[in-house]
């Protein structure tokens, strides 16, 4: 009996990392897109935020599901400076420097996640 459960931890184990490694790798591609929503948003695309709002909830989430809490501590904070601007209006210059710096942040933190 122990082999068996040894080698269900073990599968179990390999599906988790195989599962942090694609969250790692699409996370990479969000933040570029995250980047260009913001340059939409400094050009008056409000939708855009929504959009950086979303994607930042679900790093957050999976992240933390994954055990990368300092990923999804990052990306809370984008979604909280998106949460925290009025609906349909452009943010202003500081809460624009304030997101921009956020996902900077996070884009650093990704770049800390990469297997050795």
């Amino acid at each position: 009996m122990t082999n068996i459960y040894e080698e269900k931890v073990a599968a179990a184990r390999q599906r988790m990392a195989a599962l942090g490694e694609k969250f790692l790798e699409r996370t990479r591609g969000e933040i570029e897109v995250m980047r260009a929503n913001l340059v939409r948003v400094s050009s008056g695309d409000v939708s855009a935020l929504a959009e950086v709002r979303n994607m930042a909830h679900r790093a957050c989430g999976t992240g933390a599901t994954l055990g990368f809490e300092s990923l999804s501590e990052r990306a809370y904070l984008i979604e909280q400076i998106t949460a925290n601007q009025a609906t349909g209006t452009v943010p202003d210059e500081t809460s624009l420097a304030a997101l921009s710096r956020a996902i900077e942040d996070m884009a650093i933190e990704l770049d800390r996640q990469r297997p050795s």
